[in-house]
């Protein structure tokens, strides 16, 4: 990361898919427009993404994940081996403790993985052009392939889940040095599943149905992690992990504080710069086991939530801010969203965040970084 570069407000990735780019790619899916207009819609989409984050002054902006259908579709769009079937079905819950929906991944890995270029260079070459501001680009981490993985549909080829991981691992450092080599001067990986191992023994016990052995897949996904940040990228590159725990509007996945993973992982995975981390709720836990995060790494606290649809309190949030400072350097935070806006192409009625409440928050985490550190 380059000296004294810490993006006080930061976002993590994807914005609200406006009804103009939802209509379109159903269109071309039907077979009525072509894939020029269907860029055309993205191309317009991004723009509007981009001024929405500069006017609410956050100091570094994404595309708004505007070309992708889930935030971890590069493993389909950017590597072969993936096809269509019914994989795994990934359960949320509520604040109730209930089934809030049930989300099946509509692709299973098949064949052995081989990467392509990585979709986020299109991205990030596009978005450049158009702000003055940092572009970030997020991409999945090698753990998030498992999304894909079935023993019944891909046990052939790969009857141990974690020599995926391993082959994804390969792709996405291909896919990290494609986009440092371009300029691109923050990269993130997304990782909520291997937080979702670390935080809930729930989730552990439906890792195991599903024949993956969980502490194997916590110990060594956090290597092949690590793996990814070795490579050697310019000093001017910030390349940051961001852990949340699986989010849908007022729905997660999984509950559970931070002290394993950070214990375990933090440490580690030393290649990092910033770790962006989700704490908008109780059920993240406390401030606490920052304690375990190197000095010279930033914290970037999700504090401003993107599941629930209220507006938090600007003194709360400084406050909150000061709290975790008490584990973790003052110079070395940030504030940011907890999660993107819609890690699936939703649109506000689907997500119950309108286009208005989406900015509010934005603006809000423009405003506390100000008058945080100025």
């Amino acid at each position: 990361m380059a000296v004294g570069t810490v993006y006080r407000a930061d976002v993590v990735g994807s914005m609200l898919g406006p009804p103009e780019l939802v209509e379109a790619r159903t269109r071309f899916r039907a077979g009525e427009i072509g894939a020029a207009e269907l860029h055309a819609a993205e191309d317009a989409a991004v723009d509007d993404a981009l001024r929405i984050q500069e006017q609410a002054g956050v100091d570094v902006v994404t595309d708004g994940e505007m070309r992708r259908d889930i935030f971890f579709d590069f493993f389909v769009s950017g590597a072969d081996g993936l096809e269509p079937g019914a994989g795994w079905v990934v359960g949320f819950r509520d604040e109730h403790g209930d089934g809030a929906m049930e989300v099946p991944i509509p692709f299973v890995v098949t064949k052995r993985l081989t990467a392509r270029s990585s979709p986020g260079l299109a991205e990030f070459l596009y978005a450049r052009e158009r702000t003055d501001l940092p572009v970030k680009v997020t991409l999945p981490s090698p753990t998030l392939v498992s999304a894909f993985w079935t023993k019944e549909g891909s046990g052939d080829v790969y009857p141990d889940v974690l020599e995926l991981v391993a082959d994804a691992t390969e792709i996405v450092k291909a896919w990290v040095v494609e986009l440092a080599e371009a300029g691109c001067p923050y990269i993130q990986l997304d990782a909520p599943e291997l937080n979702e191992v670390y935080a809930d023994p729930r989730i552990r016990a439906e890792y195991e149905g599903r024949g993956i052995d969980p502490r194997r897949f916590m110990a060594e996904g956090a290597e092949l992690l690590g793996e990814v940040a070795k490579v050697d990228l310019p000093a001017e590159t910030t390349l940051t992990v961001h852990v949340c725990k699986g989010n849908g509007t007022q729905a997660w996945i999984a509950e559970g504080g931070y002290e394993d993973i950070a214990r375990e992982v933090f440490a580690r995975a030393s290649g990092f710069d910033v770790f962006h981390l989700e704490f908008d709720d109780a059920r993240s836990g406390s401030f606490e086991p920052l304690r375990h995060l190197p000095d010279d790494k930033v914290a970037a606290l999700g504090l401003v939530s993107t599941k629930w649809t209220a507006l938090e309190d600007p003194a709360v949030l400084r406050a909150r801010v000061q709290e975790a400072s008490a584990f973790h350097p003052l110079d070395r935070l940030a504030i940011g969203t907890q999660c993107g806006f819609a890690s699936a192409a939703e649109t506000a009625e689907q997500r119950a965040i309108t286009p208005q409440t989406q900015v509010d928050k934005l603006t809000l985490v423009g405003r506390i970084a100000r008058e945080i550190w100025g």
